[in-house]
């Protein structure tokens, strides 16, 4: 069956990089013939991004380096090279309109935060507004409205209410996001995992192995998105307390004056950083993704900006709840020091998994009248 694919924008998300390249490769294993609706980032130039750059680059050093293409090097060659086929980049309502013609037997709209209203600029296109024809399977894998709560206006709950009653299954990331689809746009969903967690750590070790990464040092790994004094102290507590090093593998910094620290790391090499470390702390959700798939003892720091219904869930999802902290007071010694038994959450892991792949297969079975 022939699929294209809608998710979230790939630029220097990590974990956005990787849900894409899972969830495709999942399609391809169930022997479908995926291809990507490849959005365009604003990180790829067009001719008013240049003549944007060039300006403020007069007057910014720091924008310029932002801006540099060496940069994102590293992140779009893994794009380039590992998740393909894709069509060429998608912007406009034009780009959109003429992706039919491609003669898709099913669209999916893919996961991350695609169905949070006020970040997903293609939001419109996430509920498959640019379909009109009928015969297609139409179905959701995992996306994520991000928050718990209701934040589509009343104009906006009419039109994706209308739109998703076209979808022949709909799952969401989040078991808020199984709540918020009944209540608001009157459609029964079912709670997945996310696209990353269809695949192994041996998966992703294979792709590691692939690219050749160097080991790191080892120790904590410290996958910290928003920096605060406090998170930092919170490091500084767990590595008194387990008496180890850490290390990092994100940019170094994300407005240097030197370029060859802002340049993001290989995502491979990002994957290696968890399989190489003894303990993880991370505000990030795939940060905490990753730690279970890799079996590594972690700490969740929430990040309420980013969204917290997305780490409640997951952790929730395995019975690791007390990974998560909010603040520093809410770590102490008991909370680092405590076990996870990785049998019951390998296990409840597998269940997920087939129950997450069942879904996709029964929905794409489906024979539309």
């Amino acid at each position: 069956m022939k699929i294209a694919v809608l998710t979230y924008n790939l630029g220097l998300n990590y974990g956005g990089i990787l849900q894409s390249y899972a969830l495709m490769e999942t399609l391809k294993r169930l022997e479908h013939e995926p291809e990507l609706l490849f959005i365009k980032t604003r990180y790829q130039p067009s001719w008013k991004g240049v003549v944007k750059k060039n300006l403020l680059s007069m007057f910014s050093r720091k924008y310029k380096n932002l801006h540099d293409g060496r940069i994102y090097k590293n992140t779009f060659d893994f794009v380039d090279k590992y998740i393909h086929p894709k069509t060429q980049p998608l912007e406009n309502a034009d780009d959109f309109s003429n992706i039919e013609k491609n003669n898709y037997d099913a669209y999916v709209v893919g996961s991350d935060q695609v169905w949070r209203a006020r970040m997903f600029r293609h939001i419109d296109r996430a509920f498959f507004g640019f379909v009109k024809s009928d015969k297609p399977i139409l179905l959701s894998y995992a996306p994520s409205f991000g928050v718990e709560t209701w934040d589509y206006t009343e104009e906006e709950t009419k039109k994706y209410q209308k739109q998703i009653q076209r979808f022949s299954g709909v799952s969401v990331r989040e078991d808020s996001g199984v709540a918020l689809c009944k209540t608001y746009l009157n459609k029964d969903a079912v709670h997945v995992l996310d696209p990353t967690m269809l695949l192994s750590a041996d998966d992703y070790r294979q792709l590691i192995i692939a690219e050749n990464e160097p080991n790191h040092s080892g120790g904590l790994l410290t996958y910290i998105l928003d920096e605060t004094v406090e998170k930092l102290e919170s490091v500084d507590m767990i590595l008194e307390e387990l008496k180890i090093s850490s290390f990092k593998i994100n940019a170094k910094a994300h407005l240097a004056e030197n370029i060859d620290d802002m340049v993001y790391p290989t995502v491979t090499s990002w994957l290696k950083g968890f399989d190489d470390a003894q303990y993880v702390i991370t505000d990030s959700f795939h940060g905490c993704v990753f730690a279970i798939l890799f079996n590594k003892p972690f700490i969740a720091y929430g990040n309420k900006n980013r969204g917290m219904a997305r780490f409640k869930s997951l952790l929730k999802m395995f019975g690791l709840e007390n990974r998560l902290v909010v603040n520093k007071s809410d770590l102490n010694k008991n909370v680092i020091g405590e076990k996870i038994d990785w049998n019951v959450v390998n296990s409840q892991l597998n269940e997920h998994r087939q129950f997450s792949k069942q879904f996709v297969i029964d929905v794409l079975n489906t024979k539309k009248i």
